[in-house]
């Protein structure tokens, strides 16, 4: 299993380190670390040391390997703060998915998504099948437990495959909250009812 946990939370300009090494394999050690940022660039090694220069809410993907070739994906999340206006907050997103399991190629998937701490844009969906991207607009959190407050949207996966699927929404002042969630998705044949 991939452990890319805990969260940070950080100034503009501060190191930080991202850390994989809680990291496990049923099967013996992990071997491979891989990471992937938000800004397109990519590192190797069990942890890792970042530095943001602009406030947002990034979410770095760790990919983990072990000797059989079994491969996982965790998220790591950073919050950075601009210590020149502490009280702009970056917006946070929260997407889930349901079903979580048995998930096979054709069935519907529905993705929810709630950003807060902004009213302004929208969440994009980028399902990583080169579908094209679907865009929604949860209400940023204007009502606390609103039952209505996340947005809503369905997906099919044609292909069976492990897909990271990203979600992301920029305020007014051009901070952006991304988020990624691991769909496995399994072949089309289902086995026969007993």
């Amino acid at each position: 299993r991939a452990v890319a946990r805990p969260h940070h939370f950080v100034f503009a300009g501060e190191k930080v380190v991202l850390d994989g090494s809680k990291s496990w394999s049923a099967s013996g050690a992990v071997t491979r670390y891989d990471w992937t940022f938000t800004d397109g660039t990519t590192a190797r090694g069990p942890t890792v040391e970042r530095t943001y220069s602009r406030s947002g809410y990034y979410t770095e993907i760790l990919k983990t390997a072990d000797g059989r070739g079994e491969v996982d994906y965790d998220f790591a999340v950073v919050d950075v703060i601009d210590r020149s206006a502490p009280d702009q907050l970056p917006p946070s997103i929260h997407p889930v998915f349901a079903p979580t399991q048995n998930i096979h190629a054709g069935d519907p998937v529905t993705f929810k998504v709630r950003t807060f701490k902004t009213t302004a844009g929208q969440e994009t969906w980028n399902f990583g099948d080169g579908s094209e991207k679907v865009t929604v607009k949860s209400d940023g959190n204007v009502k606390s437990l609103a039952k209505d407050g996340y947005a809503i949207t369905e997906h099919r996966f044609a292909k069976p495959g492990r897909y990271l699927v990203r979600v992301e929404r920029t305020n007014e002042r051009g901070q952006t909250a991304i988020a990624y969630l691991q769909v496995p998705v399994e072949s089309a044949g289902r086995p026969a009812p007993k």
